[in-house]
């Protein structure tokens, strides 16, 4: 078997080999340190997700502690298994392990794909488990033994846990069955097991919902489809996003594959529209309403840009394979750049144009509030932000200092259920970056503002970041 899996092992070493080299050499990003802060407010829920991420998390905190390695190691490993599935599932839809591991070289040469295969999100786990429910249906269809269903149930259950948007798992298998009038397997006695399995491994998240006024699936509601209004400049900024991020010959190739596929009667191939199809209908409907961030669609991006080498992919050497060849080739090169960039950090940008705004820097903020803190020495004193994605990191890079962080703002989100201390009463030592800055003395009645010190964030002689510390004397609430 590893004779016969050679390539694709050795190409998941290399990018694998790649990925825990760099690791360590950037700082978190806002859902890095927001998904690892699930770990240490382990819950049956929470407002943002569902629960699978934080749990994955949780040993890993409570055993090792806090680092960008152990932080991202989940994440690479993780897409390094989803890499030898969707060499299997290609192979499968074609016939060739040399198509199938030029996908497999495709995927992992897309730009979002590699900033994906560094962060656990909840997606990092519905990749996986995508491809996982694809080959059990096969093998259902193939030999309908009970314990295919039980594992269907058992893949859903794990999608449910992840994402709200497992759900849209469920008609694809639906549709692939009654399309294949496979009516035997969709409503038996095997398939309620299955569904029981897949209710019962979900009702952590449905009992925290029904506690909880049905917070997260209000949110979600909100943050998915935005106002009932048509947003036509939504729709077309998505689109540029992810023509942009996935790579522009990549988000091409999976186009193609796509209208492709929709005549193909190859079973893998339809099944691949069937899952795909249906989250690239239903983020292209909600992008109408509110913009859509790139990876929402990124299974949809995982099934194509593997059918679209596909058809590009011929016996003889024409303009498409020539086209392919290219793409890969251009976007590969561009993607190792980047890597080299990301991990040396060679060039100076102009001040506060940096890439790196977002991942450098809060590691020596958290550190200099605490000097400060330290020096203070209130009998009531903590952080504060006046914004979550801030909140987030600030809150990471203050673990190992047991230092209490409280996010100001009026945005019901996440923070609400972590806080359980109010923060009037407290010296509050404001931390307000020049990207989300606030007037602390015009937005908050404190006793007495002071600000303490401003920190330029430097890399290589250019400014990243610039941060105030200002000190709120007794906080009481906000002046709005």
């Amino acid at each position: 078997m590893i004779k016969a899996n050679r390539e694709i092992l050795l190409l998941i070493a290399f990018f694998t080999v790649v990925r825990l080299a760099v690791s360590p050499s950037f700082g978190l990003g806002v859902d890095e340190a927001h998904y690892f802060l699930y770990a240490k407010y382990l819950d049956l829920s929470y407002v943002d997700h569902p629960p699978l991420v934080g749990w994955f998390h949780a040993p890993i905190y409570n055993l090792f502690g806090t680092s960008e390695f152990l932080v991202r190691l989940p994440a690479i490993i993780l897409f390094a298994l989803t890499t030898y599935l969707l060499y299997q599932f290609t192979a499968a839809l074609s016939g060739s392990r040399q198509i199938a591991l030029l996908a497999a070289l495709a995927v992992n040469s897309s730009f979002l794909f590699n900033a994906l295969s560094f962060m656990l999100l909840p997606d990092s786990f519905l990749y996986p488990l995508m491809l996982l429910l694809i080959f059990t249906i096969k093998k259902m269809e193939a030999s309908p033994e009970p314990k295919y269903f039980i594992f269907l149930g058992l893949l859903l259950g794990l999608a449910g846990l992840a994402k709200y948007t497992a759900i849209l798992f469920v008609p694809p298998l639906v549709a692939y069955f009654i399309i294949k009038r496979r009516y035997d397997l969709l409503v038996s006695k095997q398939m309620l097991l299955a569904a029981i399995i897949a209710l019962l491994m979900v009702s952590p998240v449905l009992y925290w919902n029904i506690q909880n006024d049905f917070v997260s699936f209000r949110y979600q509601t909100g943050h998915v489809m935005g106002s009932s209004s048509i947003d036509i400049k939504a729709f077309f900024t998505s689109l540029a996003a992810q023509f942009g991020s996935y790579s522009p010959f990549l988000f091409l190739i999976a186009f193609y594959g796509f209208f492709k596929s929709f005549r193909d009667k190859n079973d893998w191939i339809r099944l691949g529209l069937l899952f795909g199809g249906t989250i690239l209908i239903f983020f292209l409907y909600t992008s109408l309403r509110e913009t859509a961030l790139p990876h929402w669609n990124s299974p949809f991006y995982l099934l194509f840009i593997p059918i679209g080498v596909y058809y590009l992919s011929g016996p003889v050497r024409n303009k498409k394979k020539i086209f392919l060849n290219f793409s890969i080739g251009f976007t590969l090169i561009v993607t190792l750049l980047l890597y080299a960039e990301l991990g040396g950090k060679f060039f100076r940008f102009p001040d506060y144009q940096s890439p790196f705004r977002d991942i450098y820097g809060y590691d020596t903020m958290a550190a200099e509030a605490n000097t400060i803190l330290k020096e203070n020495k209130s009998a009531k004193q903590a952080l504060a932000v006046t914004n979550w994605t801030v909140g987030s990191r600030m809150t990471y890079y203050a673990l190992p200092y047991g230092m209490d962080v409280f996010v100001i703002d009026k945005r019901v989100d996440q923070f609400d259920f972590w806080q359980k201390l109010s923060p009037v009463g407290y010296d509050l030592l404001f931390v307000n970056t020049r990207f989300d800055r606030e007037d602390i003395d015009k937005s908050y009645r404190c006793d007495a503002v002071q600000p303490i010190k401003n920190m330029d964030i430097l890399l290589n002689g250019g400014k990243v970041n610039s941060v105030d510390f200002v000190w709120c004397r007794n906080f009481r609430g906000d002046r709005k």
